[in-house]
């Protein structure tokens, strides 16, 4: 049985915007979306509100929380909101159900249905109410369609992987992270996404992935750089940020933990060891540039984990059924031919969101004081592997020495002299002066993976342990066989002086202070060859 009394319908106007844009005061007669007055281009009402269906080839955006607010615009009053679990997903559309009678809704009134996800209004369609009949009336096409029994009006529509991007036609990935889940979130070409573990943030935030056209990529990065092509296929170039900014989600302004953000990088036909020794960097706050520490990225095919996980044996009736979902959350991607996995995983870990890229260090700087993941080097730590990842590491020459052993240790100069708050690279444990002698300790070996054109390292000579003034600190430049190709000294002043040298092939370079004279040694820098790029 149908009401005695009828609610009509009329959709008399909507505006949508890609950005932030206010809608203009009264209604426009107009549906705006997809497909009409050049709406949101991922943005589509479904019927009942207009008889149409979203544009071909759009992939659904199933993990956004959109919410739908419906206004009296005769009093400005917010009447229903539907959040959360009241709008449903399925059947690759959102839709809620409004019961009108609920609201007591005013015949001279006119009322404004809004779609928001994130910060970007989506869609707005303008209603009007009348007693004339059982259907709903688009005054925009004329079509009338037949109100449910009970006066409730299905709000259905769909949104488009890229409603959330300031591009159209970028590479774009977005979806909503919660407090108590851990979110995976995939672009639609598959080249970049991150995951978002749980606790990561206070609140629920819209996570926006998209691929970027400017060239450089990162202003200030040093070559080579491997951001692949413009355009959504091949791009190695991606914003990653949140909405609302992660300042207002957090009280620290950060993740609560650190998130893996994961990139595809075109690099051509880079040879393997060079394409191992790339790193995710990132233009913080615009200004600061830093390389993540490298993680695995199992979400992309680009890396390997995801081929190990491809490996594995055929999956049950359950696993195909759970596959199937997943595909769901994310989009097939496509790659471009010259994307290459990386062994060292194609992921970095982060606190924050920025530009990120695929670049080699050309010219790297360790102060023994920071790890490559930004972490602190506590004094007393063995440093040996600890910059491995950027491809340096470190060995003795006297294992049987005056504080013998193979470690290399991160000193603050130790309990004999003032502590110097500062780590130097030495061969003694903490507790014991971070100087040491070619004689007594043997000398230090930074051994590269990559070999380099230049080499310098910051050396202060002690004199004869304190003792007797003299006695200088040298750096040698060795090549892949061992052999000396560069060498260089200090003066005997007692003062931090910077020894270079420089030279094709130098694969690793050793310091001292020479014969017994004793020399504190921080802060080495190198510049590596770089690679010839087809």
């Amino acid at each position: 049985m149908k009401y005695p009394g009828f609610v009509v319908v009329v959709v008399l106007g909507a505006v949508a915007c890609h950005g932030d844009r206010s809608y203009s005061a009264g209604p426009s007669y107009l549906i705006q979306d997809g497909g009409h007055a050049g709406g949101n281009a991922f943005f589509f009402w479904l019927p009942p509100v207009m008889n149409q269906q979203q544009a071909a080839g759009q992939v659904f955006s199933r993990q956004l929380t959109p919410t739908i607010t419906i206004s009296n615009l005769c009093t400005g009053d917010v009447i229903r909101r539907f959040a959360g679990s009241d709008v449903q997903v399925e059947d690759g559309q959102y839709h809620a159900n409004w019961h009108t009678p609920d609201d007591n809704l005013d015949p001279a009134c006119t009322y404004r249905i809004a779609i928001q996800a994130g910060a970007r209004q989506l869609g707005v369609a303008d209603v009007d109410v009348a007693d004339n009949g059982s259907e709903l009336k688009n005054v925009d096409t004329d079509e009338f369609i037949s109100l449910l029994d009970d006066r409730t009006l299905p709000i259905k529509f769909f949104i488009g992987v890229g409603s959330q991007c300031e591009r159209s036609d970028s590479d774009c990935g977005e979806g909503t992270a919660q407090p108590g889940a851990t979110t995976t979130i995939v672009t639609e070409n598959g080249q970049a996404g991150v995951v978002i573990p749980a606790g990561a943030v206070d609140q629920p935030v819209t996570i926006i992935i998209e691929s970027a056209d400017d060239r450089p990529c990162i202003a200030g990065l040093l070559e080579p750089v491997y951001s692949g092509s413009i355009g959504a296929i091949g791009n190695s170039c991606y914003d990653f940020h949140t909405e609302p900014p992660l300042a207002e989600i957090n009280a620290s302004g950060k993740f609560n933990t650190n998130v893996t953000v994961g990139i595809c990088a075109d690099v051509g036909n880079l040879d393997h060891a060079t394409r191992d020794l790339l790193q995710i960097f990132q233009l913080h706050a615009g200004t600061q540039l830093f390389a993540l520490n490298n993680v695995p990225a199992p979400f992309l095919h680009c890396d390997p984990a995801y081929q190990l996980l491809g490996s594995r044996p055929p999956p049950s009736r359950l696993g195909n059924l759970l596959a199937r979902l997943g595909s769901l959350f994310m989009p097939r991607p496509l790659f471009a031919k010259t994307t290459a996995a990386f062994d060292v995983g194609a992921g970095g870990s982060t606190d924050v969101f920025s530009r990120f890229t695929w670049a080699l260090p050309s010219e790297l700087n360790l102060n023994f004081d920071q790890a490559p993941d930004l972490g602190a080097i506590l004094p007393g730590a063995v440093v040996n592997t600890v910059y491995a990842r950027l491809g340096v590491t470190f060995s003795r020459s006297n294992t049987l020495g005056l504080c013998p052993g193979t470690a290399v240790y991160a000193n603050d100069y130790g309990l004999l002299a003032p502590q110097s708050g500062q780590n130097n690279i030495s061969v003694c444990p903490l507790g014991i002066a971070s100087d040491f002698s070619e004689y007594g300790y043997g000398t230090i070996t930074a051994t590269f993976v990559k070999p380099a054109v230049r080499a310098c390292i910051s050396a202060t000579p002690t004199g004869f342990h304190n003792l007797f003034p003299g006695g200088v600190a040298f750096l040698e430049a060795l090549d892949a066989n061992g052999n000396v190709i560069g060498r260089t000294e200090s003066t005997t002043q007692r003062a931090p002086q910077r020894l270079c040298v420089q030279g094709d092939g130098i694969a690793a370079v050793r310091f001292a202070g020479e014969g017994g004279a004793f020399a504190i040694f921080d802060d080495l820098q190198w510049t590596r060859a770089l690679p010839a790029i087809p």
